[in-house]
């Protein structure tokens, strides 16, 4: 049934009333208020983690996307793709992570997305891949 996924910054996702036939998916830092969601929603995700990546002189306070966030949220569009028309992802700027995990969706479902942005975190894309291949293994 899963046939869109689109990805948007927190404000647009805060005003947008819940449509009771799309999930959305809310990532926000690790530390800050949850996003204000109207309710609504078929389904709601919440995630926390920094838009960032693994190198050399990260922040102590930064934090990654982990395995158990990659396989939460593989898990939660697994469960609700069945069961939605679409998905929208969230995060601060709806630039970087939001778009990682839209683009994943997208190749996973085999739904349309503008394979030439490439402002999305790869990180984070290459995560929710691992997580998606270990759920596969099982």
């Amino acid at each position: 049934m899963l046939n869109k996924v689109m990805f948007v910054n927190r404000n647009v996702a805060e005003n947008t009333a819940g449509f009771e036939d799309w999930a959305l998916i809310s990532i926000t830092e690790q530390g800050s208020t949850e996003a204000n969601l109207m309710v609504g929603w078929y389904a709601v995700h919440r995630s926390e983690f920094d838009d960032a990546i693994p190198q050399h002189g990260l922040s102590k306070s930064t934090t990654l996307i982990t395995e158990n966030h990659a396989t939460d949220i593989v898990n939660f569009v697994c469960t609700v793709a069945p069961h939605v028309k679409g998905i929208i992802v969230h995060c601060k700027a709806g630039i970087s992570r939001s778009a990682a995990v839209a683009k994943w969706i997208a190749i996973t479902y085999n739904l349309p997305f503008n394979h030439h942005y490439k402002e999305y975190n790869k990180y984070v894309y290459h995560q929710l891949n691992e997580a998606n291949e270990r759920k596969k293994r099982r």
